[in-house]
This record gives structure tokens, C-alpha cells and sequence, in this order.
């Protein structure tokens, strides 16, 4: 009796050791190599068939709505069989992201763009940690413009090294996953300098920790240093958040002497009824003031609807003017031509524009360049007469990554303006190293300059 009952002692110890190892094994199973805890939206991991299914539903959305304008059939083709490749089993949402992105910036097309999930955006909210200094990129150099990390890194400091990868080469591994219309590289710049920070995380090493390698300004001598992540909720954290504005003085005037400044930050606005009594008034007072010289800002004015732009564009042509040569039916009114103004301006006018001078602003630029209505001072603008847009918004299925996706083609009504570029300035300034230490505005100040040399 007393053996049976060890046997059978042993026996359930056994059986329970046994189901107890299965449900472990059903738990690591469940939850992945990191069993026991829960996971966090940078860890979850995706199998294999899932990052199909999403790969093929981006693939098909491109492919039957995408306009294509800028982008090779059989090129495009032969990128999605390479980067289909990569898929491997339990990649991570930002592993995934890494290999959707080129597929996208290949379609040469500033309005498309993928960008991680909500949950991934709320989480890099709360918890993300980044590259702790504010980077200005000129000519392929990457410079400090700011030190965040209280560690005394110098402004105007060149990084040489982020994690023992050389910045040049960062950089150009970087610029296959930022969108612009055509060949145009302006558009690539800006972002660049804007969401360096974010860049980084998304493409090159999500670390919370970074080493830098750099060297200060008038020495050779380089510094290495090892500094912390932040969390900083001022960085932009996907390329929507730049593109669309904040604030409330979304336009400005000002009024000298000698000139007017007319600055517009955006044209996505909601007011209608506002915005016509301020150009209205704006222009009014240049004519009662006989005012000769006009400066109109349009830098990082990413755009918005036409109806803004064509309201402007009035009071600066003085023959009638057609818009869009073949616009979609709900923008029919633009093919109609649009009447100068009663106090349209006559005298001089200078075009400030840059990298983000894009979409309707690009536009507006295209149809003032066209026609031989001002001069234009800066860098090549974001956009020009032609782009596609009419975007559409689609969640992928399982890693909810979101692509925002143009649908239509817009073209201003010119003839002489090249495809796949934006405006080119009559002046180019790019800011130096130094204006952006010192915050200078070398475009302003030119602008002013050709204004005093005029009088």
C-alpha cells in the first residue's frame, strides 16, 4: 500500500510538472520570447503570413488608385518583388515600417506617405526616447544647431558620428524614405532638418542611448561623447504632423516705408469669410498707401485648398487668369479664368520660397512664375504646377500602419514650367551654418535689399 501510494504521489507530480510545462510552453507561444511580461508596441512582433497580408494590401492600393506620374512601371515592379524578400517571421512594427518606406518614396510623390501606427505614435509619445541634439543638414554635413542633452555639446558642432555610423552615410540612408514630387530634393531637405530626430528612430536605431563623435567649431580635435535619449514632445512625430500648421497667425502684414510684407503660413484654413476681409483690407491699404513694393512670404507653406490661393493669385495678375487646366469635377469653377481685383497690386513683387513652399503654394508659385509676375528669391520650392493629391487615408490591417495615399493628378494652367521640379528661384540663398546660429534671414534680407537698390 504505502509503495502504490508513493507511485502514485510521484505520478502526480510528475503529470503536474508536465502540465505545467506545457502551459508554459503554450504561454511562450502566446506571447513570444518575452513570456511573462507584458509586451510593448515596440516589441510586439508580427508573424509571418500577417506582414504578407499588410505588404499585399499596401501593394494593391498602390498599384490601382496611385496616380504614378513620376515612377517607372517595371521599376516599380521589381521593388516590390526585392523588398518582399525581406519579410521574415516575428519582425517588429518599426522592422516592417523599414521596408514599406522605399517602396513609397520610390512613387516620387510629396503627397504620399506611410507612417507608423497610432499606437506606435502614442507610445514614442509617452515613452520614446531620441537623439537629444537639434541637427541642421548643409551639404551633406550634419551640424548641431542646438544641444538638448545638458551635456555640453557646442552649437555649430559637426557630428561625425551617431552610434558608430558615419553621418553621410545616415544621411543617405535617409533620403530613400522621404517623399517629394519628382526629382526635386528641396522638399527632402527641409524634412530632413525638420524631423531629423524622428528620422532617426524610424530608419536608422530606435537606441535610447547615443554615442556622438563630433568636433567644435575652429579645431580638428574630435570629441567623443556618450549622451541619453529624451523624451521631447515638441519633435514632430511623423511627417503629417509637420506638414500640417500650428498656431492661430497663420497670416500676417507688416508695413514700412519703403515696402509691404504679406506672409501666409498656410492656405489650409477654415475661415473663408475671414481670410477674404483681411486680403481684401490688406490690399486696400498698399493701394492708399501707394505702396510699389510687395513682399509675399510663402515659406513653409505646405499648401491647403485652392480656393485660398486662387483668392490671392486675384489681386496679384492684371489679366484674367485660368487656374487648373483639367481639374476634377468638384474644382471645375478653377478652369473658369479668375478676374484681377479691383486694388489688384502693380508695382514690384518678391516671392520668398523654400522646401516647403508645396502642393497649392507650388501652384500659386507655378501660375506667378508663368506668367512673369514677380521674383522669386530663396530655394527651389517643395512643388510646382503639377502634383497629385485627393489623398485617401488606409489603416494596414494588422500592423495599423497608415498610408496616406494620392489619388489625382493637378495641373495649374502653364507651358513652360519643367515636370518633377519645383519653382526655381531668380535668387538662391540657402541659410549658411552661421544665419542659423545667429538667426539671420539671409532671403528677407536680400528681398529688402533689391527693394532699397530699386528706389
Amino acid at each position: 500500500m504505502r509503495r502504490a501510494l508513493i507511485l502514485g504521489a510521484l505520478t502526480l507530480v510528475l503529470f503536474t510538472a508536465i502540465g505545467d510545462g506545457l502551459q508554459q510552453q503554450w504561454i511562450a507561444v502566446a506571447n513570444g520570447p518575452n513570456s511573462g511580461a507584458k509586451l510593448s508596441i515596440e516589441e510586439k512582433r508580427y508573424p509571418l503570413s500577417q506582414l504578407q497580408e499588410d505588404f499585399n494590401q499596401l501593394r494593391k492600393i498602390i498599384e490601382k488608385r496611385h496616380p504614378k506620374i513620376y515612377v517607372d512601371p517595371q521599376e516599380l515592379f521589381g521593388l516590390f518583388a526585392t523588398q518582399y524578400e525581406l519579410l521574415r517571421d516575428q519582425m517588429t512594427e518599426l522592422e516592417f515600417y523599414r521596408v514599406l518606406s522605399p517602396l513609397v518614396g520610390s512613387l516620387r510623390c510629396g503627397h504620399t506617405n506611410l507612417v507608423v501606427s497610432k499606437a506606435y505614435e502614442d507610445y514614442l509619445r509617452k515613452n520614446g526616447r531620441f537623439l537629444p541634439v537639434l541637427i541642421r543638414v548643409i551639404d551633406d554635413r550634419a551640424y548641431v544647431l542646438q544641444d538638448l542633452s545638458g551635456q555640453g555639446i557646442p552649437a555649430g558642432a559637426e557630428i561625425l558620428m551617431i552610434n558608430g555610423q558615419k553621418t553621410a552615410d545616415i544621411i543617405s540612408a535617409l533620403l530613400p524614405n522621404l517623399t517629394a514630387d519628382g526629382y526635386n530634393t528641396s522638399k527632402k531637405d527641409y524634412l530632413m532638418n525638420h524631423w531629423f530626430n524622428g528620422l532617426y528612430h524610424y530608419f536608422i536605431d530606435n537606441a535610447a542611448q547615443f554615442t556622438l563623435v563630433y568636433r567644435g567649431t575652429g579645431n580638428e580635435q574630435t570629441v567623443t561623447k556618450t549622451v541619453d535619449g529624451i523624451n521631447n514632445q515638441q519633435l514632430p512625430m511623423t511627417t503629417m504632423s509637420i506638414y500640417y500648421p500650428r498656431g492661430n497667425n497663420l497670416y500676417t502684414s507688416a508695413f514700412t516705408e519703403d515696402y509691404a510684407l504679406l506672409s501666409i503660413k498656410s492656405f489650409s484654413l477654415r475661415d473663408k469669410k475671414k481670410y477674404r476681409a483681411f486680403i481684401d483690407a490688406f490690399f486696400q491699404e498698399v493701394a492708399v498707401k501707394e505702396i510699389s513694393h510687395l513682399i509675399l512670404d510663402l515659406r513653409d507653406n505646405w499648401g491647403g485648398s485652392p480656393y485660398y490661393s486662387s483668392y490671392l493669385l486675384s489681386y496679384l495678375i492684371s489679366t484674367p487668369t485660368t487656374y487648373f487646366s483639367e481639374p476634377p469635377f468638384y474644382y471645375a469653377k478653377y478652369k473658369k479664368p479668375i478676374q484681377p481685383a479691383e486694388h489688384r497690386f502693380t508695382g514690384r513683387l518678391y516671392v520668398l520660397i523654400n522646401g516647403a513652399s508645396f502642393s497649392t503654394t507650388g501652384h500659386l508659385c507655378s501660375l506667378l512664375k508663368s506668367h512673369g509676375i514677380g521674383v522669386f528669391i530663396g530655394e527651389e520650392s517643395g512643388g510646382s504646377y503639377l502634383c497629385t493629391d485627393a489623398s485617401i487615408n488606409v489603416t494596414l490591417r494588422h500592423t495599423k500602419l497608415r498610408l496616406h495615399c494620392a489619388t489625382t493628378a493637378f495641373a495649374t494652367t502653364v507651358s513652360n514650367l519643367p515636370p518633377g521640379r519645383g519653382i526655381e528661384p531668380d535668387y538662391r540663398i540657402t541659410p549658411t551654418l552661421q544665419d542659423y546660429l545667429e538667426g539671420t534671414d539671409p532671403q528677407m534680407k536680400l528681398a529688402v535689399q533689391l527693394i532699397d537698390s530699386a528706389r
